[in-house]
């Protein structure tokens, strides 16, 4: 799991198989967790849908030669009548289409019965059809993947309408799981998400669930209505949910939002370690760390500053810093070119009480710790979300009214608590354990 990177970075997936100038897209492969952020992270809509007794297929959708097709098999249940209509809508988002099949008996207008404006073939499907009928509909450029309406009509006037796969519309439900530094419930930009936890969505007769990505974010595709969101507690998948649930306290876990046609609604849930259940796991041995003090670090970097080598060379501490820079907010943590180690070292060697200083000191040590490898073990997870709450508590927060800077830090007592946390996550009891 990546839990840091750019923090305003795009939401979840499509399932993308990309070939050579021609890709597809197959709304039946697993719920993918991240990547292109150019859409949803799992699709509500089933890839085949029952519409008056007709199975309407969505066979998916390939974009080749600067065009993306959309293509159906519409296909009979054994039920009467015979199809007479089929309908697929055609949202504005998608422009005008380039081509359609068949041609014959298709015409573009807005339905009457059911006011979808949208491509109406006038081609008949007997009810024990069962390879079906295919259609398929064509746009220009790269348009992707949504949720429209279809209608089948039967003979002697029958019709009824369904949600299926289609060209870019669609409603989206999203929101993120973060780092709750100030605990106010509300996700600011110096708050990380936490990535890998499974969010659930339910319309109240059917559920889905897929897992945020890298950022925290999830985003599910759905049709326009009322859903609940939720964060559960104990999941069937390998998340982190139970650690979640284990080792941080929260608000709210389940969130109702209705969401209108074409639109957004969020629902976001907050989480704030509980330091003090990090060190007493520490102690029962329920969690085991294999940290370095920032006594060790201190000399790694003293000896890295010359030409020997000490556990590790020079090019690895320097690799360790360059990772470390790219983790969590853009604060507190860059270095400037060529004198990388000679910060980084100040900063270990600071030994003022301050609670700020010596937050700053320990999370600097137990960072390294996680880039080398010597932190949680096997909770990789764990100590990256740990590390990304002890750079928020040092992330400036807006001022006070009447006051002319921001504080230092965001909550003394809370960046002292975070302060022992991080002295037992480097191996140290303290004291003499944190400095020379």
């Amino acid at each position: 799991m990546k839990v840091f990177n750019n923090l305003l970075a795009g939401l979840g997936v499509l399932v993308t198989v990309a070939l050579a100038g021609c890709s597809t897209d197959r709304s039946d492969i697993a719920a993918p967790t991240s990547g292109n952020p150019t859409g949803a992270n799992f699709n509500f809509v089933a890839q085949q849908a029952t519409i008056n007794n007709y199975n309407v297929h969505f066979d998916g959708r390939t974009v080749a030669g600067g065009n993306t097709t959309f293509i159906y098999t519409v296909s009979g249940n054994g039920v009467d009548p015979s199809l007479s209509h089929f309908t697929v809508e055609l949202p504005t988002c998608a422009g005008n289409p380039v081509s359609y099949s068949p041609v014959g008996g298709a015409n573009i207008n807005t339905n009457q019965t059911s006011g979808i404006y949208g491509i109406e073939w006038h081609l008949s499907v007997a009810k024990d059809n069962f390879v079906g009928r295919t259609y398929s509909i064509t746009f220009a450029g790269n348009v992707s993947l949504g949720i429209v309406r279809a209608e089948v009509k039967t003979e002697g006037g029958a019709s009824g309408t369904g949600f299926v796969y289609g060209p870019c519309a669609g409603s989206h439900v999203a929101g993120a799981v973060f780092v709750d530094a100030d605990n106010d419930g509300n996700q600011s930009a110096a708050e990380g998400g936490i990535g890998n936890v499974t969010v659930s969505i339910s319309d109240g007769s059917s559920s889905k669930t897929a897992t945020t990505d890298a950022l925290g974010h999830y985003d599910f595709l759905v049709p326009a209505g009322t859903y609940t969101v939720s964060v559960d507690a104990v999941t069937a998948a390998t998340d982190f949910n139970e650690d979640l649930f284990a080792t941080f306290t929260y608000g709210v876990t389940s969130r109702t939002v209705t969401v209108a046609s074409n639109a957004t609604a969020t629902a976001s849930f907050s989480f704030e370690p509980k330091s003090d259940k990090v060190v007493a796991d520490l102690d029962a041995g329920l969690l085991v760390t294999q940290g370095k003090p920032v006594r060790f670090w201190k000399s790694e970097l003293r000896i890295a500053q010359g030409t020997r080598s000490g556990t590790y060379t020079r090019a690895q501490i320097l690799a360790f810093l360059q990772q470390i820079e790219s983790l969590g907010l853009p604060d507190p943590f860059q270095f400037g070119t060529g004198t990388e180690i000679t910060e980084a070292l100040a900063i270990l060697s600071d030994n003022r009480k301050d609670v700020e200083v010596r937050l700053k000191r320990e999370l600097l040590a137990s960072e390294l710790n996680f880039v080398s490898g010597n932190g949680l073990v096997g909770q990789a997870d764990l100590h990256e979300v740990l590390l990304l709450w002890g750079e928020e508590l040092l992330a400036p927060v807006a001022p006070a009214a009447g006051s002319y800077a921001p504080m230092a830090i965001r909550d003394p007592v809370e960046a002292s608590t975070a302060v022992g946390m991080f002295v037992k996550l480097n191996g140290s009891t303290g004291g003499g354990g944190t400095d020379e």
